[in-house]
């Protein structure tokens, strides 16, 4: 402790014994507050851009600079330092007064500014933020670490797919860099300062320099409206960091994992402490306020909504882990009025809050009870989306009613009468129609199934049309991306009428064309698809796995067990083509099987990723075969991969070529 005492005295010593030389200096327009201008050895950082200085004349403390970057050239004339203050003049404009800053981040600002919105453009495509930054003096033990350490990352948070999307620029020798960022409104961001990572907010159209002085940790923001970046930077409320309630989010979660679930005690207890943290954390803000009272007004709502979305989201995070209890209602009935019901705009500001809606929207969804798939089916042609002969109709309308009254025969009746006459009752010609239109209507219309129930969903919350554009979107781009289908012609033109916001029907749009081109793609000529026809009959695991491979003895075989609805099978193969050139000294033989994958789902995901090759075999066992070949492989989780040595042995060893310097380690040592 004593220690880092000591180094945080002698940095800032270093900033104040600074300031007395134009070196190494930052300064600050008196009358703004705003950071305006910085001097290093080589350079001017000005208009949140570097100049190089190409001429100087220093004469008692006085000092004529001319400084160019980019085309442009300017000459600066800066006074001589007095009571840490210096008049700076850019070319012929009228002097500026600025105040040295002699502190870590920028000082309090002069005055309070009391606006409370930030810029709103509708969602609109296209728009962008353009951010310089310099990471100044770096140590030498940072230039020679890993490439994260000679780059910045910028993490913003996708509206519409409701993930983390980074964008990574590259230092120059200097730690200087330079990127522009799309952003579909006001975001909140993630900055990585190579060993420094701080949350912001930038808005669309605006352009920022974000200094961070390694050695000193001196961290400042310029721009024409950077008053709330600097605010972030100064007092990025460590008193309010959630490190306390991850905490106990996480002791909440293991004890589910130990026990199954929680006592209503113990949700109680819970959602008793969130109601607490967020009560603490807002009194911490009021008292932040009352200590520094030319706080903008957006940064104390700022922040109070940053708590509002966090207590939010990690309340409807916890309904996914805690099983049917009356207590349920009570964590809604909080979110809805101290989280939902205070959301602000644009939703882009807060990434818990992006995380938030579509949890909040799904669970009312799920809790609107349930409903027939009969009438499901019956609304829906109702609305225009699919269209029923007069036969199919009656038998839908007669079907809840007639269900119910064999329901009643039922009663009273043996186990083997009720089998007898559940067989009969299945056979009916109204029974199997019914069950063959929905199981079509569930395999064709998926897509507008979602668009009806979403739509339902939004009437009982009253969510506004950016809301709507937003939750129809993700689950349509979920809906897509799971099915690896495109969307059906209906639900296209659905699409194309219904959803207003440019950005997110061009999300399901591109999403949609992507999968519609690769059911185009010729397929015909591959031979990595691979037959099942000597199969038919088999009933064994271990039997229908020695047909598969019998024709590849004398190789090397990895099996892959995947489903297209897997994400992290999918993120594999996306690697695919690097698997198979690593391996290629080693004559192995790559078998992939299928986990009830539909026949366009399946062909889809091997045509995106190119998962192909002359040692290459898929296949999609129908549903009873596959789980018989899971069985005799014990296969507890997707993906899982099991390998075959050259001799026709099913090796019990971890083979998982996601680490593939280790797997080829592994696969060599067989050779030995």
């Amino acid at each position: 402790m004593k220690t880092k005492l000591i180094s945080l005295l002698l940095a800032l010593c270093a900033i104040s014994a600074q300031a007395q030389t134009i070196t190494d200096t930052y300064w600050r327009n008196a009358q703004t507050g705003e950071w305006l201008i910085g001097f290093t050895e080589n350079h001017v950082i000005y208009d949140c851009r570097t100049w190089d200085i190409v001429a100087r004349l220093e004469k008692k403390d006085k000092h004529e600079l001319t400084i160019a970057e980019g085309g442009d050239t300017l000459n600066l004339s800066v006074s001589k330092q007095k009571k840490g203050v210096r008049k700076v003049r850019f070319g012929k404009d009228k002097p500026v007064v600025c105040e040295a800053i002699t502190t870590k981040t920028l000082p309090d600002y002069p005055t309070r500014d009391e606006r409370t919105a930030f810029k709103d453009n509708g969602y609109r495509s296209g728009d962008s933020v353009t951010i310089y930054g310099w990471v100044k003096n770096r140590t030498p033990e940072m230039l020679n670490e890993d490439f994260r350490r000679k780059s910045v990352n910028i993490t913003i948070m996708n509206l519409i797919k409701g993930e983390y999307e980074q964008f990574n620029v590259p230092l120059d020798s200097l730690g200087r860099y330079k990127i522009t960022i799309p952003v579909l409104n006001s975001s909140m961001t993630y900055i990585d300062w190579c060993n420094t990572t701080f949350f912001s907010v930038i808005e669309p159209g605006e352009t920022y320099f974000f200094l961070y002085g390694v050695k000193t940790g001196q961290q400042l923001v310029m721009g024409k409206d950077a008053r709330l970046q600097n605010e972030l930077v100064s007092y990025p409320n460590e008193l309010i960091r959630h490190n306390s309630i991850q905490r106990y989010f996480s002791n909440v979660h293991q004890r589910i994992i130990d026990y199954g679930s929680l006592t209503e005690e113990e949700m109680m207890s819970y959602l008793d402490y969130m109601k607490k943290y967020k009560k603490t954390q807002d009194s911490l803000i009021d008292l932040r306020q009352k200590e520094h009272p030319n706080l903008s007004a957006r940064y104390t709502q700022y922040m109070r909504n940053t708590i509002t979305a966090r207590v939010g989201y990690k309340l409807m995070e916890s309904l996914i882990f805690f099983k049917e209890s009356k207590q349920l209602q009570a964590f809604m009935d909080y979110v809805t009025q101290e989280c939902w019901s205070k959301m602000v705009t644009p939703y882009t500001l807060h990434m818990d809050l992006v995380m938030m809606i579509p949890m909040y929207l799904d669970y009312i969804e799920v809790s609107r009870g349930r409903i027939y798939a009969t009438d499901k089916v019956l609304n829906l042609e109702r609305k225009g989306f699919i269209s029923l002969t007069d036969k199919e109709r009656k038998y839908l309308q007669e079907y809840n009613s007639k269900a119910d009254e064999f329901d009643n025969k039922l009663q009273g009746l043996s186990r083997e009468e009720q089998k007898a006459l559940i067989d009969e009752f299945n056979k009916s010609e109204m029974v199997t129609s019914v069950v063959e239109l929905i199981n079509r209507i569930q395999k064709e219309q998926t897509a507008v199934s979602i668009i009806d129930d979403a739509q339902e969903t939004m009437k009982m919350v009253k969510c506004d049309s950016i809301l709507h554009d937003i939750y129809i979107a993700r689950e349509l781009c979920h809906c897509i991306d799971g099915t690896c289908k495109p969307l059906t012609d209906n639900a296209i033109q659905w699409v194309n009428e219904n959803i207003k916001m440019d950005f997110a029907r061009q999300m399901v749009m591109t999403l949609h064309e992507k999968y519609d081109a690769l059911l185009g793609k010729d397929f015909s000529n591959t031979t990595s698809l691979l037959s099942t026809d000597k199969l038919e009959g088999l009933t064994e695991g271990e039997q229908i796995l020695r047909e598969l491979i019998a024709p590849w003895k004398g190789k090397i075989i990895l099996i892959d067990v995947w489903g297209t609805w897997c994400g992290p099978c999918r993120m594999a193969m996306k690697h695919s083509q690097e698997l198979y050139e690593r391996m290629k000294p080693y004559n192995m033989y790559f078998l992939y099987l299928a986990n009830r994958s539909g026949e366009t789902s399946w062909k889809n995901v091997i045509k995106e990723y190119n998962v192909n090759g002359e040692n290459v075999g898929h296949v999609n066992l129908p549903a009873e075969q596959q789980d018989a070949v899971e069985r005799f492989l014990k296969v507890n989780s997707y993906p899982s991969y099991f390998l075959i040595n050259r001799e026709g042995h099913l090796l019990n060893i971890n083979a998982d070529p996601r680490n593939l310097d280790a797997f080829e380690q592994l696969v060599k040592g067989m050779e030995e």
